[in-house]
């Protein structure tokens, strides 16, 4: 099993309870579910990188990344024009745990660790970070979705200066 750790930043100054200063990874694999080249449904195990228990993010490779969003692109799903992270806005359905669209819909990423209900509901809108090289699934108002977006933030405003110091 792969464990490492990785540092977040509080998001506010002020707490009345105490925020996690550390991030468990995990790395464990996943079924991931998309129709092949030839429209056969594919059902594959991917590599993931999952937190702790009642943590509600999962990191995987570019490639699931990029099937969800050619997926949102052919279902004219896309992220706002202003939004300068590319994002792709899902769903996690909790009674089969798994990120998706639509119930009917593919392609799907099985959560491999069990992710918590925030509310009653059995679906929780989600969101896919498109950038970096792990992509995030993240259950949105969480402070995994505040840690992955200011994440995707700071990546995005560091890029021309990591730009230049190639060239130094």
């Amino acid at each position: 099993m792969f464990y490492r750790a990785a540092y977040r930043f509080p998001t506010t100054l002020y707490r009345t309870r105490r925020s996690p200063s550390a991030r468990n990874l995990h790395q464990v694999t996943a079924d991931f579910q998309n129709y092949d080249s030839k429209g056969n449904l594919v059902t594959e195990n991917v590599p993931v990188i999952a937190g702790d228990p009642g943590e509600t993010y999962l990191l995987v490779y570019p490639e699931v990344g990029s099937a969800f969003r050619a997926a949102a692109k052919k279902a004219h799903i896309s992220a706002p024009v202003a939004d300068v992270i590319p994002t792709c806005k899902l769903m996690f359905f909790h009674e089969s745990q798994h990120f998706g669209f639509e119930s009917p819909s593919y392609p799907r990423l099985y959560a491999p660790t069990h992710i918590a209900r925030r509310t009653e509901s059995s679906i929780s809108p989600a969101t896919l970070f498109l950038d970096g090289k792990m992509h995030e699934f993240v259950l949105d108002g969480t402070a995994d979705a505040q840690f992955a977006y200011h994440a995707s933030a700071s990546a995005q405003n560091l890029k021309h200066v990591l730009e230049q110091l190639k060239n130094v």
